[in-house]
């Protein structure tokens, strides 16, 4: 059953992020928002249930908005859009475990890869269960989270890219200064991408591969309407 804003907000008060919250924080004229943007974002598909389960869980609700009149939400326009809030080493040529000499706009995902429009609650910190194990242990980790229900997963890079930016901007707070949410974007080393350290020095988008273990790597499930 659905639920309204004002009905969201009561639940989880400052924790929801509407469409005017989020068009403000990427600097998107509200009169020139795609128009499904508008409908998606009139009605908040979770129940009551599911709106009160997430405040006990840590979780916001945020609308994830894919394009603008100016075209799609990629991490590449997030950059654009915040420059100043990234790690400066991330976006050149840092090296990680797979590279020597790399760098997130190398990669051809950061151009394309987009948000769906529409509500998704996400988890504002990482499940402690998924803390230091590799990339395929943290997915029995998550499917144990999940408890059967599909629409839970991890984030794409893009959509925790956006979801600590604009969080950041709208409400004023670093979420995951010292720790990473470990996401199902693929680099093009087959290593995946994990965001997060947004602490003064900026928010960080770099690769590992699977293997990797560490301690404040985890896991920020998301679950979307479908």
């Amino acid at each position: 059953m659905a639920s309204t804003i004002t009905h969201a907000r009561e639940i989880l008060g400052p924790e929801v992020l509407g469409l005017e919250d989020v068009s403000q924080a990427l600097g998107s004229a509200s009169e020139t928002l795609p128009p499904d943007a508008r409908r998606l974002a009139a009605e908040v598909p979770f129940s009551t249930a599911d709106l009160e389960q997430a405040a006990k869980a840590g979780q916001s609700l945020i609308f994830r908005l894919g394009a603008d009149a100016n075209g799609p939400w990629t991490i590449q326009r997030l950059i654009e859009r915040f420059p100043a809030a990234f790690e400066p080493r991330s976006l050149t040529q840092v090296g990680y475990a797979l590279r020597d000499e790399w760098g997130i706009s190398m990669e051809p995902l950061t151009r394309s890869e987009t948000c769906p429009t529409g509500w998704s609650l996400v988890r504002r910190a990482p499940l402690a269960a998924s803390l230091n194990l590799s990339y395929f242990q943290q997915d029995a980790v998550l499917r144990r989270f999940a408890a059967g229900d599909a629409r839970v997963r991890r984030r794409t890079a893009v959509e925790a890219t956006y979801d600590l930016l604009v969080y950041w901007t709208a409400r004023g707070e670093r979420l995951l200064a010292e720790s990473y949410d470990w996401t199902s974007s693929r680099t093009i080393d087959a290593g995946y991408l994990y965001v997060g350290g947004f602490a003064e020095e900026g928010l960080t988008v770099i690769g590992f591969s699977a293997a990797v273990r560490h301690a404040t790597l985890g896991v920020c499930p998301t679950r979307g309407a479908s």
